[in-house]
């Protein structure tokens, strides 16, 4: 009797420190090519799946967009007031794109708007022609801001908006988990005010009162909504699959999220809850863990 009441108590002592391993200790396992968890004020990488592999990145590249117009708003090179003159090419556009005509006339801010909140494709490349003379000169700023960063020599751009490139027999840039989250942990660091922006479920240009929705599903889908969440970029290709960077920030402490490669939709918002529940209170449940302990 004694001996089946040790082995009972022992029984449940194994149980219990299982279910603590998978609450506190064990890591997420993320569904999806490559993922990377980074704490957005030290910079430090808290997770990392295939973090330095490189793969296409889709629309978050715009992340690198954003950086070098906010850059230039800095340094009085251009303004939010600025209005740009719509062209062909801007019209013509692959992708996800704002309706807009021809000899059009949007302002910097509208057209920033569009590219971060809605991912439109013609915005980006309106505001890259504006800056540099030509979306090809502009994807030498951003390749060049690339190396001033320290960002990986894997990491490289073919364009401002994350699209195949038609003139480069559809080749598209690349970038690796890490360096996404190091380009975003710039662009928060350096213009924080761009949160601002990417917070906004939705937003109303000043042109033709157009209303802009966010791609970023958890700032307003309760199935998918995390705590503090307020950016930052999603993005897809057929050869990416679906990829968002995410941050959250909880208290004093703000983190940020990559997921590359996910193959449905929603499921890049499913990793990134995993990711952010993960790095704020290190409390990931992971019923994976519990099924491979008892079954395994």
């Amino acid at each position: 009797m004694r001996i089946l009441k040790t082995l009972m108590i022992t029984f449940i002592l194994m149980i219990i420190l299982i279910f603590l391993g998978a609450f506190f200790l064990s890591k997420p396992t993320i569904s999806a090519e490559s993922g990377v968890l980074m704490d957005a004020d030290t910079g430090e990488i808290i997770f990392e799946k295939k973090g330095d592999v490189p793969s296409s990145p889709a629309s978050m590249s715009k992340i690198m967009s954003e950086y070098i117009v906010l850059e230039k708003i800095h340094n009085g090179s251009i303004s939010w007031n600025d209005v740009i003159v719509i062209n062909d090419r801007t019209v013509d556009s692959n992708g996800v794109k704002i309706n807009v005509n021809i000899g059009d006339r949007l302002t910097v801010r509208d057209l920033f708007s569009a590219m971060v909140i809605a991912s439109a494709n013609n915005a980006a490349v309106a505001l890259a022609e504006y800056i540099s003379g030509s979306e090809e000169n502009f994807t030498e700023l951003m390749n060049k801001k690339a190396r001033e960063m320290g960002l990986s020599d894997k990491t490289y751009f073919v364009n401002a908006t994350g699209l195949p490139n038609s003139q480069l027999a559809n080749k598209e840039s690349q970038m690796t988990a890490i360096d996404v989250a190091k380009l975003s942990y710039q662009l928060i660091n350096d213009f924080p005010e761009v949160l601002e922006t990417t917070r906004l479920d939705q937003y109303e240009m000043d042109y033709a009162g157009v209303i802009l929705y966010n791609t970023n599903a958890m700032l307003f889908d309760p199935k998918l909504n995390f705590d503090g969440i307020d950016g930052l970029k999603t993005g897809f290709t057929d050869l990416a699959g679906y990829c968002f960077a995410g941050t959250a920030k909880q208290g004093e402490k703000r983190l940020i999220s990559v997921v590359m490669g996910a193959e449905e939709e929603e499921q890049r918002f499913v990793e990134t809850r995993k990711l952010l529940s993960y790095g704020f209170d290190r409390s990931y449940f992971n019923f994976e863990y519990i099924i491979n302990k008892f079954l395994k």
